[in-house]
């Protein structure tokens, strides 16, 4: 979880140096953080089942290996599009990771519970999410941004000493059968287009013909997918998982979650980078995100408490509002904010997203019998990454959205996102213009930065607050079991699964 954590976030920060070292544009360096988060989502459900066919063990120690030979692949990329491949060998990884790692927890409890491993797991998750850009940040500027993927590397062996010695240990866990390689197959290739069709919006346009045609493939494949679905005896997700309120609340609070923290992360450290262009050394990612990393990492750890006095409802609910807040006052940026005023919203965010975070594993995953953890697991794991995934789709359609009036005379101001990617492309454009002509081009540009950033922050919260209010009716007291049964409710001797 660590690794994915600090992976998800770090790269974000390392985007100026890898764009330097191979000689990267904004729309090159924005796949080589899409290709990671699209097969992440794309093979989530099917990570989760995979547990059923091949064992959770073993799945979790194969996703550990994909996840390192992406690591090195990454870490040796001689170009764009080397790098671009391997980032997306470390997402199968990924989706083979994060449903296994609840399931593990699951088969091999500690003493204590599940439940218990499930807070340390999502602890530890969501400090590694705040301390990757810090992570990033330092590697990339004092050693090089390939230092990342050695350093998660080093982490990834550790997780398979500890995992290794659990291969041979029994597990009380329920195996159902699973033969549904046609639902598998039209799963990755639905959630694949549609994200993808998403993600290359700002590119395409929204109303173009390209996106109408992935639209209607879209649509085909999800149609085909029900159909195949309903006649299948062992499908993907059966109808109990889809149809448990708990549960489908639970993963709408992650996927709010997901587009909140990432949103944040990737389009502040964007907003952060241009800063560092135009000579604002008060504004860096660094010293800026510490207030956001230690919010994380301390009320991660107090929500544990919280959920063991209130349940999880509140604490979880609470957090997202928290973050709905420090969204909102995020997106008053102008070119004039410095890391002081961005102290306060920041801060609110990280104690939103530590609260969180930490509380939704359970409810997502331990209201269901334990015939279903896996398939739980997948879609938690799918909710996550689809979040993040629409975060910087969607987020980045806006950020490029918006454009500032430049002085007469002067050229309208460089994208944003290629102001983010380095000083020498912006340097160049200044070099061009008449001496009088260079101040007002840097004020445009400056100003088009802070509003893409604070444009982005405004669509954030409304998408927070659309979805938290449905996780809040979804989440309403009512009969539940999460807190009763630690690895969900048992099956009945002679019952069929629901």
């Amino acid at each position: 979880m660590a690794v994915i954590g600090i992976n998800t976030t770090a790269v974000g920060v390392a985007t100026r140096g890898m764009a330097s070292d191979l000689d990267l544009d904004a729309g090159t360096m924005s796949w080589i953080v899409g290709a990671y988060l699209l097969t992440a989502a794309s093979f989530s459900l099917v990570g989760g089942r995979l547990g059923d066919v091949a064992g959770r063990t073993r799945t979790f120690v194969a996703g550990l290996v994909v996840f390192a030979l992406g690591a090195v692949g990454a870490a040796l990329a001689p170009s764009a599009g080397w790098l671009i491949a391997a980032r997306a060998v470390e997402g199968l990884g990924a989706a083979l990771l994060l449903p296994s790692s609840i399931e593990l927890v699951a088969a091999h409890p500690p003493p204590t519970g599940a439940r218990t491993g499930f807070r340390a797991r999502s602890i530890v998750y969501a400090s590694a999410f705040g301390i990757g850009p810090l992570v990033g940040g330092f590697l990339t500027d004092h050693v090089t941004w390939r230092a990342i993927f050695w350093f998660e590397l080093v982490l990834l062996v550790i997780a398979a000493v500890l995992a290794v010695p659990l291969l041979g240990q029994p597990s009380d866990l329920p195996r159902p059968e699973t033969r549904d390689i046609r639902g598998a197959a039209l799963t990755a290739a639905f959630v694949g287009v549609t994200l993808g069709a998403v993600y290359r919006a700002p590119s395409w346009g929204w109303w173009s013909l390209r996106m109408a045609l992935a639209a209607g493939a879209s649509a085909l494949l999800a149609a085909l997918l029900v159909l195949v679905e309903r006649r299948t005896e062992h499908p993907l997700l059966h109808r109990r998982v889809l149809t448990d309120r708990i549960v489908i609340g639970a993963n709408v609070a992650t996927l709010s979650a997901s587009i909140g923290m990432l949103g944040l992360l990737y389009f502040f450290n964007l907003f952060a980078q241009s800063a560092a262009v135009f000579d604002t050394p008060a504004l860096s990612a660094a010293v800026a995100l510490v207030p956001f990393t230690l919010s994380i990492i301390l009320f991660s750890v107090v929500a544990r408490r919280l959920a063991g006095r209130l349940g999880y409802r509140g604490p979880v609910l609470a957090g997202l509002g928290l973050a709905i807040v420090g969204f909102f006052w995020l997106s008053t940026t102008t070119p004039g904010t410095d890391e002081l005023q961005l102290a306060i919203p920041l801060t609110l965010c990280g104690i939103g997203a530590g609260i969180a975070n930490a509380g939704l594993t359970a409810p997502a995953v331990l209201t269901l019998p334990r015939t279903r953890l896996d398939e739980a697991a997948g879609l938690f794991s799918l909710s996550r990454y689809v979040g993040s995934a629409l975060a910087v789709a969607i987020g980045t359609s806006t950020y490029l959205a918006v454009a500032v009036a430049s002085p007469a005379g002067t050229p309208a101001p460089m994208p944003a996102e290629d102001v983010a990617m380095g000083r020498s492309a912006f340097q160049t454009a200044l070099e061009t213009l008449d001496e009088d002509l260079r101040a007002p081009f840097e004020a445009a540009a400056r100003e088009q930065s802070a509003a893409g950033f604070a444009s982005t922050m405004r669509v954030a919260g409304f998408a927070l607050l659309g979805l938290t209010a449905l996780s809040v009716v979804l989440l309403r007291p009512g009969d539940e079991t999460v807190d009763e049964e630690p690895t969900g409710a048992p099956v009945e001797p002679g019952a069929a699964p629901p």
